[in-house]
């Protein structure tokens, strides 16, 4: 049953994620829906949106903010989690109480889901976009140069090219942690390179920003949820923060999500410190509410497989001469959509439960009154 989650393309993944709000709707929820529409197509020329379901009341002072799709592909899995939660909410209403609600976001970057990419049609990684206020949009971390010519050669890529003996050297040479935060942290002055974060605020973050300050009013506590695949070990999960380590947030996170909880920290853990991450985005423009974000890190594959694929990937796109739906289909894309969402029952599997779990624990958090 929980297999047919997992919808095939972003239109399926769309429409299901409007039929589960209506159903929410005719057991007793009030659910309010809301498409963002972007001004891209999909391709089959289908209208692209950042689609909103909040279930519960309006003027509820806490909320449950779960987010997915930021990174396009990754918004396959992120729509069966948020299709299984809302499944659950049918079938146990009692989760919610009556100063609660929950707040579904599904798919912020609905261009990527559609075209099997992990970027947007921008080139851009959406997490890397939601700079603070006043931040510009400029500059590349210490070392990306140095990894430029690895991650970003001129030329289409080749099916049977290995670049594991590359990374080894590199990594050799100047650190394994070193060379991580660099290639991942967000560069901002390479538009057809690896890790772009943008020029400027871009149209999905700055609707669902525009909506947010319409919506959050009342708001007091929001414990938010960001979904995403590709780190760390087949199947599990690992709960990342951007709270420094040992600080009081991060000690009541320890105690409450137990040790799943991990800092972005490049050298003890699988993570690396991000520029214009979502979460600081939401925290930097809404200081007053109190916030607890989560970015829930499912694994798939090694570090050096999903690196392969990100990198052969955009090569294809910035330099294999396709247009369209021959751009779309070409091996380079599955390849991405499968190591990013692994076609293993036992993997979806493993995703639901674990998602589940973490909801029930981010709404018994948002509902304590002893919360630092």
């Amino acid at each position: 049953m929980w297999q047919e989650l997992f919808s095939t393309d972003y239109v399926a993944a769309a429409q299901r994620f409007e039929s589960a709000s209506e159903k929410l709707s005719k057991v007793g929820f009030e659910v309010t829906f809301k498409r963002l529409s972007i001004d891209e197509k999909g391709p089959s020329d289908e209208t692209l949106a950042i689609d909103i379901a909040w279930v519960g009341p309006k003027d509820a002072s806490k909320l449950i903010l779960h987010t997915s799709g930021i990174h396009g592909v990754e918004g396959y899995a992120g729509s069966a989690i948020q299709l299984y939660l809302m499944e659950q909410l049918q079938q146990t209403p009692e989760m919610l109480n009556e100063d609660c609600a929950i707040c579904f976001v599904h798919t912020i970057n609905p261009w990527g889901m559609a075209w099997l990419r992990r970027v947007n049609e921008n080139n851009a990684d959406l997490n890397r976009n939601f700079l603070p206020p006043g931040e510009e949009y400029a500059g590349e971390p210490k070392g990306y140069a140095d990894v430029d010519s690895l991650l970003n050669p001129k030329s289409p890529p080749s099916r049977g090219e290995f670049i594991l003996f590359k990374s080894i050297w590199h990594s050799l040479r100047y650190g394994w942690s070193a060379t991580k935060q660099a290639i991942a942290e967000g560069q901002y002055t390479r538009p057809k390179a690896m890790q772009y974060g943008g020029e400027k605020l871009l149209q999905g973050p700055s609707l669902l920003l525009e909506w947010m300050k319409m919506n959050l009013i009342g708001v007091k506590r929001i414990v938010a949820l960001d979904m995403h695949t590709g780190l760390g070990k087949f199947g599990k999960d690992t709960l990342l923060v951007d709270y420094k380590s040992n600080s009081k947030k991060h000690t009541i996170m320890l105690e409450h999500f137990g040790k799943r909880i991990q800092t972005n920290d490049p050298i003890k853990g699988i993570s690396y410190v991000i520029r214009g991450g979502l979460h600081t985005g939401f925290e930097s423009r809404w200081p007053k509410i109190d916030w607890t974000c989560i970015t829930q890190e499912f694994g798939t594959y090694s570090i050096l497989k999903v690196l392969k694929s990100l990198r052969t990937e955009n090569r294809w796109t910035q330099w294999g001469n396709a247009q369209g739906l021959e751009e779309m289909g070409h091996w380079s894309r599955i390849e991405l959509l499968n190591t990013f969402s692994p076609k293993s029952n036992k993997w979806r599997e493993m995703i639901l439960r674990r998602s589940r779990i973490l909801f029930e624990e981010g709404l018994e958090f948002v509902n304590k009154e002893d919360v630092g």
